[in-house]
This record gives structure tokens, C-alpha cells and sequence, in this order.
């Protein structure tokens, strides 16, 4: 049952591409699945442009996705295994099929978006086909830096 031990994945700073949906983490599970605790996503934007939409997905048809593959963090150091999880981040291949669960607008001038789940209601995957993921979509002429990570119990 997920909710012994915490990890979290996140992002090197990644250029957002101009009019594009792109993955910014994707999360496998393995057993014994995970729950997400936290998202956060933050921007460096300049100057005042068109929001960037963040969505937080889960995906049964994987198709072939490619990104870094990223090791998750340990949230604490000591007696805790290394994660059943494993992680691609800064996809350049998008998985095929995408159901979005959760949806918001951030603005990319200084934006920060942050959310903790709620005890008991946290979004999970039990099985290595139902991966979570995390994107953004951009307007034309919208690039910002952007940083993300994604915290679980598995």
C-alpha cells in the first residue's frame, strides 16, 4: 500500500517551446504503485505573456515516450530504499493517450504554482500501464524557463 516512503522527481531548468504540449515529467510506477503529495511548477518569465496551462495526467496507453531518465530523490535520507518508480523528464516523444485529471493556467512572468494533495484523495497508479504525468501548453510566442517537480509515497 503506497504512503511508507516519499520521494520526488524534478526537472532541470528546461526553455518551454513556443505553441507546444510537452511533457515535462512522466512517473512509472512499480509495485507497490505510488500517490502523488505534491506538484509544483515555477517560471522565469520577463516580461507579461499569455498563461501556460498545466496539466496533470495519467496515461494506459504508453506508446513510445523519450525524455531523461531521472533517478527519484530519497525525501529523506535514512532506512528508505531506492524508488520502485522510475521517471522520464523533459520528454522530446509524448506518450500516446492522455486522460488530464487536473488542469491550470500559470502566468509565466514570475509564476509559481504549488499544490499539495489532500490526505486520501491523492491522485495514484497502481499499475506500471497507468503512468502520471505532467505538461504544459504555451500560446505562440510564450518561452519561458521553467522548473517542475512531482513528490510521492509509494
Amino acid at each position: 500500500m503506497p504512503g511508507m516512503f516519499a520521494y520526488s522527481v524534478t526537472t532541470a531548468k528546461i526553455t518551454l517551446t513556443t505553441a507546444a504540449t510537452k511533457s515535462l515529467i512522466l512517473l512509472a510506477p512499480g509495485a507497490p504503485g505510488l500517490r502523488l503529495t505534491e506538484v509544483s511548477v515555477s517560471f522565469d518569465g520577463s516580461a507579461t505573456a499569455q498563461g501556460v496551462q498545466i496539466d496533470l495526467y495519467r496515461v494506459a496507453t504508453i506508446g513510445s515516450p523519450a525524455g531523461s531518465t531521472t533517478t527519484p530523490a530519497k525525501l529523506t535520507e535514512e532506512g528508505i530504499p531506492t524508488a520502485a518508480a522510475t521517471a522520464l523528464t523533459a520528454l522530446s516523444a509524448e506518450p500516446t493517450s492522455v486522460t488530464i485529471l487536473r488542469s491550470w493556467m500559470v502566468s509565466p512572468f514570475g509564476g509559481l504554482f504549488g499544490m499539495q494533495e489532500v490526505l486520501d484523495r491523492e491522485v495514484g497508479a497502481t499499475t506500471s500501464g497507468a503512468r502520471l504525468g505532467l505538461r504544459y501548453t504555451t500560446a505562440s510566442g510564450v518561452t519561458p524557463g521553467c522548473v517542475a517537480y512531482m513528490s510521492f509515497v509509494e
